[in-house]
Parts: C-alpha cells; structure tokens; sequence
C-alpha cells in the first residue's frame, strides 16, 4: 500500500493516503487500551494515595466502562453524519484530555471524571476504528489488516501493564495517565489536521435526542443501582434503569433512521449470533485486569511491576495469534476457528476458579495464556464475520453495534464485580483484615466468568446446528 497515492472508495467517501491513514487508526487503536491497562494496575497505589474505599475503587473501573457504554453508540451514528475519521481524531482528543485531568487529579470526583472521559474517548476511537480499518483496504487485504489491528490493539494490552508497572515502581501512578496522555493528544492532532481523507458524512442521518437520552440514562440508573441492590431504593433504580432500556429498544424498532439498528439482528441471524456471543465473552473477559490486578497485588502480595508482567501473558498470546488469523481463515472452517477458541477459552476461565491464597502465580499466567490464545483465535473471526455479513452503507452502524455489544458486555462484567464489592466489601478501605473478604469476592466472580464464558460457547453451537440444519447457504453461513 503506497502512501500518498492510493485511494478506496467506500461509498461516497474517498479515502487517500492509506499508509498514513492506517498508522494513525492503529497507533490511537493501540494507545487507547494502553491506558486503559496502565491505569487499571494503578488501581491500589492510586487508592493508597487518594484514602479510596472499596466503593471508590470499584467505580474506578466503572465510569471508565459506563462512559465507554454510554458512547459507543452515539459515536458510531455520529460517524456516520460528520465522517469516521472526525470521531476517531475527536476520541483521541477526548482520551488525551482525560489524562491530563487523571494525572493531576487531588481528589476521587476528578479522578472519576477523568475515567469516564477516557471511556468516551475511547467509545469514539473504537467506533469509527473497525469500520475504517474495514474500509481503507482493498477487499482481499481486509482479513490480513483487520489481524494486524486486533494484534496492534492487543500490543496496547501486552504493554499496558508493563508500562504501568515501569511507572508505578520508578515513578508515579500519575505519569501512567500523562505519557500516554501526550501522545494521544498528538494523535488527535494528527488526525485532524495531517490527513486528509472523509470530509463528510452522511448529513442525512439523524442523531435524536429522545433515543440517546434513554440509552444513556438506563445504563446510567443500572450502574447506580448495583451498589445497593439489597435496598428497595436500589431495585428502584434497577427497574427504573430496565424500563428505561426497554425503551429505548421499542423506539428502535419504529425508526427509520435508529441509533441502534434493530433490522441487523432481525435481517441477519449471524450477526446477531455473533454479537451476543461477543457480548457474553466480553462480560467475562474485560474484567479480569481489574480483578486479577486487585487478587495479585492485594491477596498475593506481589509488587505492581511483576502483576504487570504477569498480566501480559493474556494479551501476548492474542498479539501473537491475531496477525494469523487470514492464514488460518484460508485452511479453517470459520465454525471450526470459533468452535475451538470457544472451548479453550472456557478451561482458561477454569483455572481462575480455583485461585486462592496459596495458589502459584503459574496458575494466573496459564489461565491467561488460554484466555489470550483464545482471544487470538476467534476475535477477528467474529470480527471479520460479522462485518463481512452487513453491506458497506450500513458499516458504521453495524460497526457501533458490534463495539456497543462488546462494551455493554464490559459493562455488565464490571458492574458485577462492583455489586460483589458493594456486598462483601461494602464501603471500607481496603486493608489487609478485608483480604478474605475481598478474595471471596473474586472466587464469586471467577465462577460467574466461566459460567459466562460457557453460555456464549453454547450460544455458538447452537447457532452452528441451526445454520447446518437450516439447509441455507450464502456468504452468511458460518
């Protein structure tokens, strides 16, 4: 790919200058989880120096999720009216802010802001990121790109903690939120004013205030409730939250232009196979930084540098599979990559369950090393799959949908964990006295992670039977 004189179209956009182009998306792409990883290790000298109870650090995580939540599908309709490369550059900003604000913060609101700020950055980052890394190459490139992106992002991941861990020991928690705070800003930069591809969108797409405020307030009632589910006020909010969800879905149905759009999964069984499966993986998958961050370094006792190292064997096994995934694409069956990625992922989660406070660190780094081995064969099936099944106008959205399942997936796992928290931990700092507590917390979680894990598995094989005893055939078959 040259960099100043290929052009794809896509649609009515022309995108120029590819080579640049896709530097930019995957150094925002790997930045983005960077942080997110470096921060979350941050997590106890943060709470140290703040005097953050258990409550505080639960939310930590949370805003950063619900922000990310909140977004992900208003960035996506929003990229499809001003244009992809406006959101992303947009979400680097955002992102880039939001560190500077953590990196400074005195007290828990600022650093709270900061966190959710970083998840609406990176919504708008990881909104527009797929549906640009799917349309910038041409059509027999896609797989081999969409592999180099997912291992770029995982990259993030494997360096994440390591970079935190350098941080934590030879300086401070508030360099893990400046450095790659900087350089998101250059991105930003970068995005908007270096390249010029995408100048418009569709103008005729309408972001509506009513759908986006239920969305958003639902999520947002459903994270309050899960700190005091066990009081009426909570299950009021709960409800309150549901309805509101409920909502905002019926709305979907009856527009002609929705911010969630409804007819992919009604039209298109394997994409809505696929999402779900995602969405239940997900549930699991992104909270074990934070929990096995908190189970390393509270229970084990072990330094923030070496819980970093630990931490990246998940994400280097994923780098190192992803960039594969075109290879094995061309000898694999599709179900037969999902299938097997599926089943290892679950006897990853297996190995969690058993953690305790006699366990070896070998345990956490073998279950992680499945997880990420499993991440590596299967993420950029689902992908690629799912994309690959939505025709080119419908991308953006379709790509929001995918990343917004994926999030609430997140958000669901992480606000589990902060309801656990709520229940064993309640409102304390936590101290050496509360590490039983805190350890049960994590047990309940883990076996919560691989009973997640187990129904997405399921989710997969049935949809495998189906599409093999439906006698349907098409590019939609799996």
């Amino acid at each position: 790919m040259s960099d100043s004189s290929s052009t794809v179209n896509d649609g009515q956009q022309t995108i120029t200058r590819t080579g640049l182009s896709l530097f930019v998306i995957l150094a925002g792409s790997f930045f983005a989880p960077l942080l997110m990883h470096s921060s979350t290790l941050s997590i106890p000298s943060v709470a140290t120096d703040l005097r953050l109870d258990a409550e505080v650090v639960s939310w930590f995580t949370l805003m950063q999720v619900l922000g990310s939540a909140c977004f992900v599908l208003p960035a996506g309709k929003l990229s499809d009216i001003y244009g992809r490369k406006r959101i992303f550059a947009v979400g680097a900003l955002i992102s880039g802010v939001a560190c500077m604000i953590g990196g400074s913060a005195q007290f828990a609101s600022a650093l709270l802001l900061s966190r959710c700020m970083q998840g609406i950055g990176a919504a708008f980052i990881f909104a527009s990121a797929l549906a640009l890394v799917s349309s910038i190459p041409p059509p027999e490139q896609r797989a081999r790109v969409m592999g180099i992106y997912v291992a770029v992002a995982y990259l993030g991941i494997v360096i994440g903690p390591l970079f935190g861990g350098f941080m934590l020991n030879h300086f401070s928690w508030r360099w893990v939120f400046f450095v790659p705070g900087f350089m998101l800003l250059t991105i930003g930069f970068l995005g908007i004013f270096a390249l010029s591809w995408e100048h418009y969108g569709d103008r005729s797409a309408r972001l509506r205030l009513l759908d986006t405020s239920l969305y958003m307030a639902s999520l947002g009632l459903i994270a309050i409730s899960v700190f005091n589910t066990h009081a009426f006020e909570g299950q009021l909010l709960l409800l309150a939250g549901l309805l509101a969800f409920a909502g905002f879905c019926w709305f979907q149905t009856r527009r002609r232009d929705p911010l969630l759009q409804v007819s992919l999964f009604i039209d298109n069984p394997v994409f809505t196979i696929l999402v779900f499966t995602h969405f239940l993986a997900y549930a699991a998958l992104l909270a074990l930084p934070f929990t096995l961050t908190l189970y390393l370094q509270y229970v084990q006792s072990i330094d923030a540098q070496t819980t970093g190292l630990i931490l990246t064997s998940q994400a280097a096994f994923t780098a190192m599979i992803a960039p594969t995934s075109g290879w094995l694409a061309a000898r694999f069956r599709v179900r037969t990559l999902l299938v097997a990625g599926f089943m290892i992922m679950f006897i990853g989660m297996l190995f969690f369950t058993q953690l305790d406070t006699e366990s070896s660190i070998w345990g956490v780094v073998l279950g992680l090393s499945l997880v990420g081995l499993a991440v590596g064969i299967s993420d950029t099936q689902v992908i690629n799959t799912a994309l690959s099944t939505v025709d080119a106008k419908r991308l953006g959205s379709a790509s929001a949908t995918l990343n917004g399942l994926r999030t609430m997936g997140g958000f669901a796992g992480i606000g589990l964990v902060s309801y656990l928290m709520s229940r064993y931990l309640g409102e304390q700092e936590i101290v050496p006295a509360l590490y039983p507590q805190l350890l049960k917390m994590l047990q309940a979680y883990f076996y919560v992670g691989a009973c997640l894990v187990f129904l997405a598995f399921s989710l997969l094989l049935v949809g495998i039977w189906k599409r093999s005893h439906g006698g349907e055939r098409g590019s939609n078959r799996i």
